[in-house]
């Protein structure tokens, strides 16, 4: 948004605190201690029915999960399935909303009732290096549980995340990122960051499942369509020698949920340097693909993934 003609104010929190702001935030906070007097298991049926209230009022975003499920399963699936399943992503992710306004509830001691591990190896592998490990996950699940978790588990975490406008949301979402330890990269002018974490042999997470729109952009196949794909990761791999992991918090039910890695990725810097970003990039792209095969539900499927085409290729929406 241009606050006046050839001039786009950069990505952050708003310089001046206006009315606005706390007409948001008032009421995010006041939910926010509710959440934390009420029943764990109430808050997440609290937010299960906010999700699904999303669902029935807002017509757009139905339009959305219909065309990226139509994009993904094609005719695989029956459209009451598709229906089925784009519900069942709102009430979802009013789970991931009620958890995370929660978080201050899970600590050092008790965080083991929230989460189980699946091949947490990868992480002590990588770190053997000393070049750090990037840990690539998506809007799947609940990875702010994810990242909560793993500053718990003493893995040393430094979370990319965007900035919101909002300067007092921003400081409290900040706040909650950080109770375990974790620090945050926002991602405007982050690459000195990202490479001084690395340096410091930290664990840099990056949720990579989103359209990009910018001339970085790769145009990598996604469930067989070309979409616009980050190409950060696999270049600081290639840059740096940090291996790659990948990642997902799949639920289990009743608010725990199961993290489960896989083997790390290294990129051959010996290969030519463009060759091997689209390779990596290809392969995170196909992990994700298979986590989606097996729990579709939890993808976050409002988001328009195949926004931005190449030419020639028509936009789904």
């Amino acid at each position: 948004m241009s606050d006046k003609a050839g001039y786009k104010r950069p990505p952050g929190p708003d310089r001046k605190l206006v009315l606005k702001h706390w007409i948001q935030y008032i009421p995010l906070r006041i939910l926010a201690f509710i959440m934390r007097l009420v029943p764990f298991a109430l808050a997440r049926l609290f937010g299960r029915c906010v999700g699904l209230l999303f669902w029935s009022l807002f017509k757009s975003k139905r339009k959305i999960a219909t065309a990226n499920l139509d994009v993904v399963f094609s005719d695989r699936v029956t459209d009451l399935e598709k229906k089925r399943l784009g519900r069942g992503c709102l009430s979802h992710f009013g789970n991931v909303m009620a958890e995370t306004l929660c978080m201050p509830q899970i600590n050092q001691r008790n965080f083991l009732r929230f989460v189980e591990w699946d091949n947490v190896r990868p992480f002590y592998e990588g770190l053997e290096g000393g070049k750090g490990v990037i840990l690539c996950t998506a809007h799947y699940g609940n990875w702010e549980i994810m990242n909560l978790a793993l500053g718990y588990m003493n893995l040393p975490l430094s979370a990319m995340a965007r900035p919101m406008d909002n300067p007092l949301v921003h400081d409290y979402l900040e706040k909650l990122r950080q109770l375990s330890g974790n620090r945050i990269i926002y991602k405007s002018r982050s690459v000195r960051r990202v490479l001084g974490a690395l340096a410091e042999n930290r664990i840099v997470g990056v949720v990579n499942d989103q359209d990009v729109h910018d001339h970085n952009a790769l145009f990598v196949d996604f469930f067989g369509r070309p979409a616009a794909t980050t190409p950060m990761p696999a270049a600081m791999a290639y840059k740096t020698g940090a291996p790659i992991v990948t990642g997902y918090a799949v639920p289990l039910g009743k608010g725990r949920y199961r993290l489960s890695f896989q083997p790390l990725i290294r990129a051959d810097q010996d290969a030519d340097k463009q060759t091997e970003i689209m390779r990596i990039t290809r392969l995170l792209n196909e992990r994700l693909e298979q986590q989606i095969e097996a729990f579709p539900m939890y993808w976050m499927w409002i988001h328009k993934r195949f926004k931005t085409t190449p030419e020639g290729v028509a936009n789904p929406y």
